[in-house]
C-alpha cells in the first residue's frame, strides 16, 4: 500500500451525481477504510475463513466460532458475517452481499468484510464496483491468498469460471483500468504474480496518476527480484 505519504484517491468509486439513493458512509469508497476504534482493536473482528485439512470438504458447514468477546458490536458482526459465508457457498451471491453490507454498516473498520463483499460482486459479475471496494482494501493491507479463497467456495472450479468470465470482460474491455485492476487482484490470489504485475502495468498505463497500482507493481517486482 502506498503509505502515509500518498493521498487516498480511489479511481473506480463514483457517486452518481443524479442517484436518489443515499450511499451509505461505510460504503462510500470515496474514502479509505476507517481505522479501528481502540475498543474494536482489542476485541476480534469477523476471523477470515481457516481451511479444516482434516475435514472432506474444502469448507466445512459449521465454522468454529469467533473468539469470544463481550462486544456487541463486533458479535454482532461476526453474526452476519457467518451467514454471508453460508449464503455464498450456497451460490446466493445476492444475499451473500446483502447480509456482509449489514455487517459492515456495524462494523465498518474490518477490511475482511469488506474484501468479501468484493467477492460477492465480483461473482456477480458487478466488475466496477467489486474493484472500487478492492481499491479501498488492497490501500488498507494485502489482500487474501489461494487458501482463504478455496474455503469460500463449495469446489474450486466454481471459482475458476468466475475468473475466467473476468479475463472474457478484460479482453472485450481493454480500456477498462477498473477491470484490468480487479483481474490483478485475483491473479495474486492464486498466485500468479507475473499475470498480476501486467494487469497492473495495464492499470498504470490507463491511469498513469494510479498511486496504489503504482505501489504494489513495484513491491511485487522487487519481490520477484529478491525470490530469483
Amino acid at each position: 500500500m502506498p503509505g502515509n505519504t500518498y493521498v487516498f484517491n480511489n479511481p473506480f468509486f463514483v457517486l452518481a451525481q443524479n442517484s436518489t439513493t443515499a450511499v451509505p458512509e461505510a460504503l462510500n469508497y470515496s474514502n479509505p477504510i476507517p481505522p479501528p476504534t481502540g475498543d474494536e482493536a482489542t476485541d476480534a473482528f469477523p476471523p477470515e475463513p481457516e481451511l479444516d485439512e482434516e475435514a472432506d470438504e474444502a469448507l466445512p458447514t459449521t465454522d468454529p466460532p469467533p473468539p469470544p468477546t463481550d462486544n456487541s458490536t463486533v458479535n454482532e458482526a461476526n453474526e452476519k458475517f457467518d451467514a454471508a459465508r453460508k449464503a455464498f457457498y450456497n451460490g446466493d451471491y445476492a444475499k451473500a452481499q446483502e447480509l456482509v453490507e449489514q455487517g459492515i454498516q456495524v462494523l465498518p473498520s474490518d477490511a475482511t468484510l469488506h474484501e468479501f463483499r468484493a467477492l460477492t460482486l465480483f461473482a456477480q459479475k458487478k466488475y466496477k464496483e467489486a474493484a472500487a471496494t478492492l481499491y479501498a482494501v488492497l490501500w488498507a493491507g494485502p489482500g487474501w491468498n489461494k487458501d482463504t479463497m478455496t474455503t469460500l467456495y463449495p469446489d474450486w472450479n466454481t471459482y475458476t469460471q468466475q475468473l475466467r468470465a473476468l479475463e472474457s470482460y478484460v479482453k472485450a474491455h481493454p480500456d477498462e483500468a477498473y477491470a484490468h485492476f480487479l483481474l490483478a487482484y485475483h491473479y495474486l490470489v492464486v498466485g500468479s504474480m507475473d499475470q498480476a504485475i501486467a494487469q497492473l502495468k495495464e492499470v498504470i498505463r490507463l491511469d498513469p496518476k494510479d498511486q496504489l497500482s503504482a505501489s504494489l507493481v513495484k513491491a511485487l517486482t522487487q519481490h520477484e527480484n529478491d525470490s530469483q
